[in-house]
């Protein structure tokens, strides 16, 4: 940017024509672009009382005491599992909106412990995504917001393999395609079955998109042998068997 247009870009502010936003959001003593997502992983606890917590600051931007809302929307929960959030005062779980505004000063942040995201996973595995929202009462419009992924997975890998459902390559021996019927944890990330060579040469992959069905796998291109078959989640090798095409 020239300086001209440097000129005319803090004139256009100060005039009021171009507005800067008046809240930020600082999550872990880093400021946060508006509408960034987070990840806050925590295990599975028999415990129902046990949660994971999300704290953030929101920061005055301007030369003016800002009345600000928080507000929480939820994209997708686990069923089973509760949440809640304190702006201040905390909110019981059927609550989305802060009944009262938090004063903060020109160009101060609200303290450390005054907004707290809650989740209470209740011994669910999966994964909960909440949207925390902030804006000044004067301008509702003027929000910034981000996004938590709560997940929650099993305290070890041994337990997380064992919840894990795979059945058998059918037909084994295949000849044009073979099928695998599945089901997996929620919260699982990325999943996928690949046909390996006796080398360890992959011959053939197929993602797996949902938690749960069935996956059929085109081997008519394979030549007649051995290879093997294995299922990988979240880059972790789950299943690895023996495969025969015959032809």
């Amino acid at each position: 940017m020239n300086k001209t247009l440097l000129t005319l870009f803090f004139a256009l502010i100060s005039m009021g024509v171009i507005q800067a936003q008046t809240l930020t959001i600082v999550y872990e003593g880093q400021v946060l672009e508006n509408g960034a997502t987070v990840d806050i992983n925590g295990v599975l606890s028999e415990d129902l009382f046990y949660e994971i917590v999300a704290h953030a600051q929101i920061k005055n931007n301007t030369d003016r005491s800002v009345q600000v809302f928080a507000q929480r929307v939820i994209h997708d929960t686990i069923t089973g599992s509760e949440n809640y959030f304190c702006w201040d005062a905390c909110y019981p779980p059927s609550v989305g909106l802060s009944s009262s505004t938090m004063t903060i000063e020109a160009g101060q942040m609200s303290g450390e412990e005054v907004f707290s995201g809650h989740y209470e996973p209740k011994n669910h595995l999966g994964v909960t995504k909440l949207e925390y929202i902030f804006f000044p009462e004067s301008d509702p419009n003027d929000k910034v917001s981000f996004l938590v992924n709560f997940r929650i997975t099993p305290a070890s890998l041994e337990s997380w393999k064992e919840s894990v459902q795979f059945s058998n390559a059918y037909p084994n021996p295949a000849t044009t395609a073979v099928n695998f019927d599945y089901s997996f944890p929620a919260g699982t990330q990325q999943a996928k079955v690949k046909i390996v060579n006796l080398v360890g040469q992959t011959l053939a992959e197929q993602k797996v998109e949902q938690n749960s069905g069935k996956v059929r796998i085109s081997v008519d291109h394979l030549k007649e042998g051995v290879y093997f078959y294995s299922l990988i989640i979240d880059n972790q090798s789950v299943v690895s068997k023996k495969l025969i095409i015959k032809k």
